[in-house]
Formats: C-alpha cells, structure tokens, sequence
C-alpha cells in the first residue's frame, strides 16, 4: 500500500477528493487540522489534512479492471436490447405505448402506408456499441495471453543458441540442463563451488534417469529450497500470547529504519495488529524524526531512549497496549569493536526478543560474510536482506543462507512504504536463480507478495 495526504478548506471537499482520485477501497488513517503560520492564523481557518492509504493497481490489473467494466457495459446494452425487443413481442405493452404515443402528423398518409417498417436507429446503435466493446475485450485479454507466450518463447530460444554456442571444453557438466542451472546459478552471483553443492545429487543420479527433465528440475529445486528454509513471518507471531518484541540491528545505511516502518505499516493496516516503536538510534537525528512521522500517519506510541538503561522501561510501557514492539537501534560498523559492546548491553535489557540482522544485497558477498562473523559473536539472529533493487543479482542470499546456516525473513526492494517489502518466498527465489521465472526484469519488483 502507499500513503497519500491530502489538504483542503473542508473535510467534505477533501474525502470527496480522497474517494474521487484513490477510490472507495483507501484508507483513512488520520484527519487532522494545520493551523496557518504568523498573522494570518487570525483570519483564516485552519485547513484540513487527511491522510490516506490505498493499493496502486498493476498495469495488468488496470488492463483486467477495464476489460470487466466493458464486460459490465456489454451485459448492460444485451439485457436493454432484450427488454426492448420483449416489450415489442408483448400486445399489452405495445397497445399500451400505442394509445399514449401521440399521433403523428401525415402529409401523406398513401405514402406512409406504404412504407416499410424499420428498426429504431437506437437499435442499431445499441448493436455497434456491443461489437466494438466485445472486440475491445477480447483485444484485451489476447494482449496478456500473447505476452506471457511470447516471452516463453524467447526465453527458450536462448537457453538453445546459448548451449549451441558453447565448446565441449566451456562446459563443465555434460548434461545440458544441468550446464544451464549451473551458469544460471553462477550469473545470479551464486558461488562456482556452491553451485556445484547445489547440483551435487542431480550430477550423481543414473545416467539413464538424467534424460528426464523434470526429475532434474525437482531435484535441484528442492536443494536450494532445503538450504533457504522456511522464513518466520513477524506478523504470524504478533499478538500471539503477549507481545512480542523484536530489534533490528545491522550496518549503517542498509535501510533498517525504513524496514521497520514498511513491517509497521503491514502490521497495522493489514493485519490489525497494534504496534509500538521503540528508536535507540539517536546518533541519526534524521532517523528520529523518520520514525516518529511514520509513527504520527499510523497513529502508533513512539519512544526514544538515549541510554541502553532506559530500552527496558520504554518497552515496559508498551506491552500492555500493543502486540508487536519494533525496535531501531543505531548503525554499527562490523569493524567497531566498542559500537557492538554497546549494542550487547542494549540487547541484554531485553534478553527475550527476536533479533533480525538487516543487510544490504548489495553488498560483496565477502563483506556480508565477515559482517555476520561479527554479530555472531554478539547474539543469534535472522536475516533480512535489502536493496534488491539496487543489484541485479540474488546469489548473495544463497551464498549466505548455505554457509551460515540463518534464514532469510524478509526482503525489500524499493523505498515505497509499505509496498517494497516481502516475506521470503524460497520457491520464488529458487525459480529466479534458476532461470525459470516467467516475465522480464527483477523478479521481486514485480507485485504479488501477498503481505
């Protein structure tokens, strides 16, 4: 979902303007009034400020949306024309509509008598309305089939001119669908040595069971699913026998508090949980003032604390009224020894919560390795890797996921909130390593989380 503001004289005009250009589907999340500044606050009210969410349509839903409202006015025009040829079938309706027609006036009346009898020119309207909208329609639906077809086709077309084109000595595995997962794994950033873990038992099936493609496909699929694992959503355990408390930590500038307003706004909108914030942050001025602005759109408790003493008590005076408690605790650098001593004593102050590690995918593999070498030493964790937007590649997160051992909870792609973020899908992100994913461009910037 993503979150608009709206500014007017009256709340009527602005809901109008609200339902006009979001629709009757947003959501209004708060109504407040912005006094105007200086002198002129004695002479002029106040405007009104509503601030509202709605769900931005994909261009297929736009597509599909329109092709259902021509469906709508097709049915409208066939049940019209119906109605219209059975009240001309009916003797009742018809005598009827003939002794309240007014008579006309004949200038001659041997000729009129003579005439044929036609149709109403809205009759035939009516006809070329229905052809042109159901053409319409089914142009609409061809595009989208078409599409999805034609891309298929392409794809495939390059896996075979690509194997065409590769020397006996280029390739490392005899069997040519292996050869392709092996590259394809290999291009995503994914490391040679474990792309080869990988499709270890698929290279060491029998001969004879290596000629079924599909056995080949599930084989390898399955091994990265077992090593991505399933993800813990946070919104699964929210509200679930008290409330749960959660700190992100990680590196400065991956994005940690932008992570936790998207997961607050998920929270709250979409699964009505209610939510607290909690900043430790406070070496970022901006990232206090962040916070605190996505905390007054949703209408949640915000809480600063300057000192790892007072984390205890500011989650004490939350718990009661809310599910779920996020907690931002400042950017450490991997290779600041006394940073992370701080952020141990932060985390002992609350020795029930869960920790999520925040990294960004953009990152070398190497850095993310020793990164977590380091917060390991401090406490266990989960991961959430983002800034999938930014790179063009998803190796890391298997690289990563396969030496550690930690799952991967959350990923996020873009700054929109609460839109850019979503619940690992392991078979999503096996199919795009694999190449098998269908469509163009980034396979996570592309809608249908789910969230």
């Amino acid at each position: 979902m993503k979150i608009k503001k709206f500014e007017g004289k009256s709340e009527h005009e602005i809901m109008q303007r609200v339902k006009d250009e979001l629709g009757v589907s947003a959501i209004i999340l708060s109504i407040k009034r912005k006094p105007y500044k200086g002198i002129m606050a004695f002479f002029r009210a106040p405007l009104v400020v509503i601030t509202a969410a709605y769900e931005e349509k994909s261009s297929a839903e736009r597509i599909w949306e329109e092709a259902a409202g021509l469906r709508q006015s097709a049915s409208y025009l066939f049940e019209r024309e119906e109605k219209r040829e059975r009240d001309e079938s009916d003797p009742a309706i018809k005598k009827g509509a003939e002794i309240k027609a007014p008579s006309p006036v004949l200038l001659n009346p041997a000729a009129s008598q003579a005439a044929p009898v036609s149709r109403p020119a809205a009759s035939f309207v009516s006809e070329i309305k229905l052809s042109d909208q159901q053409q319409r329609i089914a142009s609409l639906e061809n595009k989208l089939t078409m599409t999805e077809e034609l891309l298929e086709k392409v794809v495939a077309q390059l896996n075979v001119a690509e194997q065409m084109a590769k020397s006996p000595e280029a390739r490392k595995y005899d069997n040519s669908l292996i050869q392709i997962f092996y590259e394809s794994l290999v291009e995503q950033g994914v490391m040679p040595e474990i792309a080869e873990k990988v499709l270890e038992d698929v290279d060491s099936i029998d001969e004879r069971e290596k000629i079924d493609i599909t056995l080949i496909v599930k084989i390898v699929y399955n091994t990265i699913l077992n090593i991505l694992g399933e993800p813990d959503a946070i919104e699964d355990e929210a509200g679930d026998g008290g409330t749960r408390t959660v700190a992100f930590m990680g590196p400065t500038g991956v994005g940690k508090t932008t992570t936790i307003a998207k997961l607050s706004s998920i929270l709250t909108l979409n699964h009505n949980k209610r939510v607290g914030l909690i900043t430790a942050d406070t070496y970022r001025i901006a990232a206090v003032e962040q916070l605190k602005t996505y905390a007054e759109i949703l209408g949640l408790d915000v809480k600063v604390v300057y000192d790892n003493k007072e984390v205890q008590g500011s989650v004490g005076s939350l718990e009661g009224d809310n599910d779920v408690i996020l907690i931002d605790t400042a950017g450490r650098s991997h290779r600041n020894d006394g940073n992370l001593t701080e952020l141990k004593e932060l985390l002992e102050m609350i020795p029930d919560s869960r920790r999520c590690l925040v990294l960004s995918v953009a990152t070398k593999c190497e850095d993310l390795l020793n990164i977590i070498k380091t917060y390991s030493a401090v406490t266990e964790f989960d991961l959430i890797f983002t800034k999938l937007d930014e790179t063009g590649t998803l190796g890391s997160i298997l690289n990563i996921c396969h030496i550690t051992g930690c799952k991967a909870s959350y990923v996020t792609f873009g700054q929109n909130v609460p839109d850019d973020i979503e619940i690992v899908k392991p078979d999503k992100l096996a199919k795009a390593l694999l190449g098998l994913g269908t469509g163009q461009g980034h396979p996570f910037l592309r809608k249908g989380s789910g969230l």
